[in-house]
């Protein structure tokens, strides 16, 4: 890779050049320069860069508005503070050797252009994030609390999706996890005030984001490059929440808003919190803040699943079933966080931080499913008038609780002319209800049906049904038809402790004039999780009409919705059906005993398991300044060592000796197993930023970054889901080598006064050894493969699930992914009159890549979660009291899931031979466009009312395979109109 080598080299000669310098760092005749930066209401200015002339030694101010410039030589100066938004602002001061200097600064409105700055708040907080981009050695991007909160967005994630290049992984009408640049959710790393925090999932490392509240947060950071002082695995990007801490003014802010949202008979949704922070003393050495947030969320889905038929043509698509189905939720989610410092003396200070966040993802899942005749092997379709196969029902009632927390003990100690920094940090994730979710059968006893699908009685392609079996009336939606067949129930939980420490030196030094700083750091994380979960399989039973087993009607719900769907499937009346409490209930009382021995083991077995993995890191770090160049270059060790345990399972059928006597229902046998890699990674970094006027300029990055595996993908597990159509299976890969990627950045920035920038980057990525999820079908032929093709364990699968859809993550052989991406936000503070409210931000990005070494197939696919286009366009209007913002956002259709097998490695695999588009092709997340909207108004003082819209042009989501034409699944929301008050004491607001 003559790339990384040459990265890596650039890397190595800036050290060691700077290092050789190192003599040159202890100067005489020197202190520092220090201080905080307000504005003229008292609350802090974070991002603003302070400049002393004639050196030109600079420094920002961090997120609490101190900035300290180290070192500098006595002697008088002119001291420069420039904030984007604002004339910079200067100051003559003295500096006498040996004697530090302390300043508080404060930038003060010039002209009416800058008032909108500290008389609105998103305006305030979109300032904020200018310059904290601007000055930011890599490329970042900023989301302000005071914009998160502008749009009703639902959780964490949902804000995020409206930066440049962020795309969302959505999961029934929340954003869930964030993909940055056209790369799926497991390359972007999450962290938390610079601590990795653990997924609550068992199965995957990315976190997902709806866990945390929207509010609980005071910004949150997407670094799109990496240096050599972060965690290296965010090849796509790693996304900071950083949490808030106490200002100079003491801080009361509280919200409420409750809402609806015209779905299922109308589905309530509500929220509240509020933030509590002041320093104490004369000299105001303590802080202490708290916050907290809570939101309840009764979203309802109408959501439909048609099954496409393989031998359906691009003119004449063709499905074989369809799930009605319809969700119930109660969404509960709350969170704290809070943190405490002390300020030691003006160059030392201790801090403590914390996080914890739960989210109660309940709800209530029922489907019915017609049920027709599949083409037949001519290609003949099915007679509308003849019988079907019978229809299913299935109901659901998940329960799972997730949440994720994180503490941090840190402290910050500033010498004459370096700066030590130390942490201790505990970071834990749970998970209850992990194993699955529970469900039950029941099985048609109704007359015989004609459910067949017919192409020409279609009327909306989109909308697939069939006959009098999804229509009005429907004799499915008869209770005494359906009689209670199995009922699947879980327990147990995952859990993950990740336990830190981390410490970093950094040294200022003059070379030839030049000002630099040289950085040394070392961290080590021990990562701990596990599952020990259940899941009982119950039947057996009679399910014959006539028998005692309960139908529906004695099991039924009280639950019916009037409005389904719009009125496309049962006439709009979605009911009745069963009650899963009821259902268990009756389980436990009377088939207690019809435990189905080898599926539950089947199902168990697979869920238990441990894992330990230790991460040791270090790096080096110089950053200096040559006139109008800004360099950093680093190199960053990481050596990985895994523990993995889990069990195999050894099924044994009915009957069996091994399962202990003859009358049983089969067993599994557990046999341990273990797998424990380890490799070191040598990670080289350099970053590039060149001044081309005081407003503009650009940047040019090279960094390497890593992606390991899921860790339970390591753990050599065998699942077999039963309830999938096909029957597939599920396999772990303890040969599962971790991705590495070397990304290229270019990047031009312009900004603007009185707000506003423009950024134009280009970007790269190379990646080796991507992880993919490959599908065996069922129909392979094992024989017509030589020998060593497939791995052991997929052979020894293939062999012993005959018939069944396998499927396990590989490593490809390599990918690429390019893209740019376009941005501009501007107050258009100089036009006129009341016009002179009115601001735009706007963004937009391409993507494009290539997969190689896909297993089974023959073409070059894009990655997966890589959406061509995705833009987001959000126009404002402030004035002192009244604030609107809409947002506009599209991310385009994305492969979701490779599915599509050659014909030429498994015969029958794409029998019309439509090749990847067509009806067997892999499956692509739908183009989705959202319109959302809210609006402020204050009242008085600190208080501010509250009307927002979400959703509010009701979009559809869902899945395609091949081609659009050919529907997978579609849902649908609602919007969700919500009204409520914010209340701001101590803020910019309340001062004026």
């Amino acid at each position: 890779m003559p790339m990384i080598r040459r990265a890596f080299l650039a890397a190595i000669v800036l050290l060691t050049g700077f290092f050789v310098r190192t003599p040159a760092i202890a100067q005489t005749g020197t202190a520092a320069v220090a201080g905080s930066v307000v504005d003229q209401t008292g609350s802090i200015v974070a991002g603003a860069r302070v400049t002393l002339t004639p050196t030109g030694v600079s420094g920002v101010t961090n997120p609490q508005g101190y900035f300290r410039l180290p070192a500098v030589a006595a002697g008088k100066y002119t001291l420069t503070i420039s904030y984007v938004g604002f004339e910079p602002q200067m100051k003559d001061i003295e500096v006498t050797a040996g004697k530090d200097l302390n300043l508080d600064l404060k930038l003060v409105v010039a002209n009416t252009k800058e008032e909108i700055l500290v008389t609105a708040e998103r305006p305030h907080g979109e300032a904020e994030a200018i310059n904290l981009t601007r000055n930011a050695d890599n490329i970042l991007q900023v989301l302000p609390a005071e914009v998160i909160t502008s749009l009703p967005n639902a959780n964490v994630a949902d804000a995020i999706g409206r930066l440049p290049s962020v795309t969302l992984y959505r999961i029934e009408g929340e954003g869930v996890y964030v993909q940055v640049r056209g790369t799926e959710p497991r390359l972007t790393n999450v962290t938390v005030d610079g601590i990795t925090i653990p997924s609550p999932e068992p199965t995957v490392r990315q976190v997902r984001l709806d866990v945390l509240p929207a509010t609980l947060v005071e910004a949150v950071e997407i670094n799109k490059t990496l240096s050599a002082s972060q965690d290296a695995d965010g090849i796509g990007g790693s996304v900071n929440l950083r949490t808030k801490v106490a200002e100079e003014q003491p801080t009361v802010n509280l919200y409420g808003n409750g809402g609806y949202t015209p779905i299922e008979n109308w589905r309530g949704s509500y929220s509240f919190g509020g933030t509590v922070g002041r320093r104490f003393g004369t000299a105001k050495r303590w802080g202490l803040l708290g916050n907290a947030a809570y939101d309840y969320n009764g979203r309802g889905i109408d959501n439909i699943q048609p099954a496409l038929d393989p031998r359906s043509t691009f003119a004449q698509p063709f499905y074989d079933n369809d799930t009605v189905r319809e969700y119930r939720y109660y969404r509960h989610r709350y969170g704290f966080a809070g943190s405490a410092d002390y300020r030691i003396n003006d160059d030392s200070s201790l801090f403590a931080r914390g996080l914890y966040s739960d989210f109660k993802d309940w709800g209530d899942k029922w489907y019915y499913q017609p049920v027709s005749t599949v083409i037949s092997s001519t290609g003949a379709l099915p007679s509308t008038t003849a019988s079907s196969p019978n229809p299913k029902f299935y109901t659901s009632s998940k329960r799972p609780e997730a949440s994720v927390g994180a503490l941090i003990l840190g402290g910050r100690h500033a010498g004459h002319d370096a700066l030590f920094v130390w942490e201790l940090a505990s970071a834990r994730s749970y998970e209850i209800s992990s194993a699955g979710n529970p469900k039950a059968d029941f099985s048609w006893i109704g007359p015989s049906l004609t459910c067949n699908y017919s192409p020409s009685a279609q009327t909306n392609p989109n909308r697939p049904t069939f006959g009098a079996c999804d229509g009005p009336n429907s004799p499915l939606q008869n209770a005494s038809y359906w009689i209670f067949k199995d009922i699947t129930t879980s327990r147990g939980s995952t859990s993950q402790l990740n336990l830190s420490a981390s410490t970093w030196y950094a040294r200022n030094y003059s070379a030839g004039g030049h000002f630099g700083t040289l950085q040394a750091g070392f961290k080590i994380t021990n990562a701990h999780k596990s599952q020990n979960a259940t899941e009982t399989v119950y039947d057996g039973w009679s399910t014959k009409a006539g028998s005692s087993t309960p139908t529906m009607a004695q099991l039924q719900s009280d639950f019916q919705s009037n409005n389904y769907y719009d009125g496309s499937y049962f006439g709009g009346k979605y009911g009745p059906v069963s009650d899963f409490n009821l259902v268990s209930a009756y389980t436990l009382k009377n088939f207690s005993n019809y435990v189905d021995g080898i599926k539950t083991a089947a199902a168990t077995y697979p869920n238990i398991f441990h894992t330990i993995e230790r991460i040791t890191a270090g790096y080096l770090m110089n950053t200096i300044d040559f006139g109008k160049l800004h360099v950093q270059a680093g190199l960053r060790f990481e050596g990985t060592q895994m523990d993995t345990a889990g069990y195999n399972v050894t099924l044994y059928a009915a009957g069996s000796s091994k399962c202990g006597g003859t009358n049983n229902t089969g067993c599994g046998v557990p046999t341990p197993v273990s797998n424990n890699p380890s490799y070191l990674d040598v990670l080289p970094s350099v970053q590039l930023r060149y001044s081309l006027t005081r407003d503009s300029g650009l940047r040019a990055v090279v960094a390497r970054g890593i992606a390991r595996p899921d860790a339970y993908q390591l753990v050599p597990y065998i699942t077999e889901d039963s309830s999938a159509s096909p029957v597939t299976v599920a396999i772990g890969n303890p040969s599962l080598r971790p991705t590495h990627a070397v990304n290229y950045d270019l990047l031009y920035e312009r900004y603007f006064n009185p707000l506003g920038m423009i950024q134009a980057g280009f970007f790269f990525k190379q990646l080796n050894a991507p992880q993919l999820l490959t599908t065996i079908p069922g129909t392979l032929d094992l024989s017509k493969f030589p020998a060593g093709y497939f791995p052991p364990t997929v052979q020894q699968a293939i062999q012993q699930y005959p018939g069944d859809s396998i499927t396990q993550y590989v490593n490809g052989q390599n990918a690429w992914l390019y893209g740019f991406e376009l941005s501009f936000q501007q107050h258009l503070n100089y036009l006129p009159g009341p016009m002179r409210g009115l601001g735009i931000s706007a963004n937009y990005s391409y993507t494009n890549s290539r997969e190689k070494g896909v297993p089974l197939r023959n073409d070059h696919p894009t990655l997966i979660d890589q959406a061509p286009h995705t833009w987001n366009i959000s126009p404002t209007y402030d004035t002192k009291r009244l604030s609107v913002r809409a947002g506009l956002t599209y991310n385009g259709a994305s492969r979701f899931s490779y599915n599509w097998v050659s014909p030429t490695y498994v015969a029958g695999s794409d029998p019309n031979n439509l090749g990847p588009n067509g009806p067997t092709g892999d499956v692509y997340t739908l183009t989705h466009f959202q319109v959302d909207a809210q609006a402020s108004y204050r009242v008085f003082r600190g208080w501010s009312a509250t009307i927002s819209g979400l959703n509010l042009n009701n979009e559809v989501f869902g899945y395609y395979t091949g081609s659009t034409q050919f529907v997978n699944q579609r849902e649908y929301y609602k919007p969700t109109i919500t009204a409520g008050f914010r209340y701001n004491f101590g803020s910019r607001l309340e001062a004026r």
